[in-house]
């Protein structure tokens, strides 16, 4: 058991139609913490109830909000309630899909008091790798490296980082929301480190054949395949994102254009492979004309359906 008794650490886990084998994995991460705060995200009761209930027999705090409210508002009512409730000294965020492999937190903790005795002063600590791959790192020669775009997922951030930049920014809903909240980190001089030997088991969503004319396209002889979004997410990453460059582009221009360079990519391959290749062009061009105008917020449903169909 890697529970802390010094440095007190409630999860926070943001869900959305919770998958059945979700007790499971808390059942494991309740080994690390001291809490666990499920907040489901607006979920049909129907499907559910079953296992948000099986989660508060097993002693889990469940936020069940009235509506779909978008992980940065999850995951804020999930945090307040645990700082009003136990005032902890670290939160760990988390989705609903992620586990933390056992040690993790122990060994998050001890970078940042390894990191902190050595001057540096640790905004978050995230995982060092995703499914046994490392994560991509700001910088290789660094004593205590930074995860170059980390995820909200699997990151152990001290209670006194909220206090000095905020929580996640609720106006963006969903895509992006950690990397706005790591670019504020940064913002305040404080660094995104990785938590070295924490690996986050993680799904990596569905992913789609590559096909061209019909035929599915394999390279050095394996068959190809396009992580694809549904275009109200391609949407939100697009508006997002320029979002990010119109707030934080004078600041962090390289680490910008590098992230760019991956969502183009990205883009690419979902134009020539993915589906809805009409509705991922609309969601494209409405999500850059509401990125450069600042409108942010959950989407128009109205637009939702039109790019969906």
């Amino acid at each position: 058991m890697t529970r802390q008794s010094d440095a007190q650490v409630v999860a926070i886990i943001s869900a959305f139609h919770p998958p059945e084998d979700l007790p499971e994995r808390v059942l494991q991460l309740n080994k690390q913490v001291a809490q666990t705060v499920v907040v489901d995200d607006g979920s049909d009761v129907d499907r559910s109830s079953t296992v948000l209930q099986e989660l508060e027999v097993m002693g889990c705090t469940v936020i069940r909000m009235p509506e779909n409210s978008g992980i940065a508002a999850a995951l804020n009512a999930g945090i307040n309630l645990a700082l009003e409730k136990w005032s902890p000294d670290f939160v760990v965020t988390l989705d609903q899909d992620s586990a933390l492999d056992p040690g993790y937190i122990a060994a998050a903790l001890e970078t940042l008091a390894d990191a902190k005795a050595r001057g540096i002063q640790p905004g978050l600590i995230s995982a060092q790798s995703h499914n046994e791959l490392n994560v991509p790192l700001l910088s290789r020669k660094a004593e205590f490296p930074e995860a170059f775009d980390p995820l909200q997922s699997g990151a152990l951030i001290p209670v006194s980082t909220l206090k000095a930049v905020g929580m996640m920014d609720e106006r963006l809903f969903i895509d992006c929301v950690d990397s706005e909240f790591n670019l504020r980190v940064r913002s305040h001089g404080l660094a995104t480190l990785i938590g070295k030997g924490c690996n986050m088991t993680h799904s990596l969503g569905h992913a789609q054949p590559m096909m061209l004319f019909g035929w599915h396209v394999t390279v050095l002889g394996t068959k190809r395949h396009v992580h694809s979004h549904a275009p109200f997410r391609v949407y939100y990453i697009t508006r997002n994102s320029i979002y990010l460059w119109r707030q934080y582009g004078a600041r962090f221009p390289g680490w910008l254009v590098r992230r760019l360079r991956f969502q183009l990519e990205s883009d690419i391959f979902r134009l020539l492979y993915g589906a809805n290749r009409k509705g991922q062009v609309h969601a494209l061009a409405r999500g850059c004309w509401d990125g450069w105008t600042g409108r942010l917020g959950k989407i128009d449903p109205a637009l939702q359906r039109r790019i969906s169909s």
